[in-house]
């Protein structure tokens, strides 16, 4: 799927999307087949899982996330349930740390432009 990339954001959107695929793994709960998540497969995400705040999740009957759609996720911040996350970068420094992906800080930015192009 080719995002939607502003003109001059195109080029660092595709190294994004290929970080997004590869090194930083995001395209196996966010799937690009099923409008960027794996709920639609029955998937949830333990907190601890996710390195998320388990408070939202105890108050719901599973006890566990889903995994967010991203189609047009530039539009919604702050991010996660607790809104911890104010912009997209803070997204991807946060699963960088908990998933030890070891981004270059050139991937992080590609990355996010990629975010913000679907």
């Amino acid at each position: 799927m080719k995002p939607r990339a502003r003109p001059l954001g195109a080029a660092a959107a595709e190294r994004g999307r290929v970080v997004f695929d590869g090194p930083a793994q995001c395209a196996v709960c966010h799937d690009p087949r099923s409008s960027f998540t794996d709920v639609n497969e029955g998937i949830l995400h333990d907190p601890a899982e996710i390195g998320a705040d388990p408070t939202y999740a105890q108050r719901t009957a599973n006890k566990r996330y889903r995994t967010t759609p991203l189609r047009g996720i530039w539009q919604h911040p702050p991010y996660f349930h607790d809104g911890s996350a104010a912009d997209l970068a803070a997204v991807v420094e946060h699963y960088d740390s908990v998933f030890s992906l070891g981004l270059s800080a050139a991937q992080k930015a590609d990355l996010v432009q990629y975010l913000r192009s679907l």
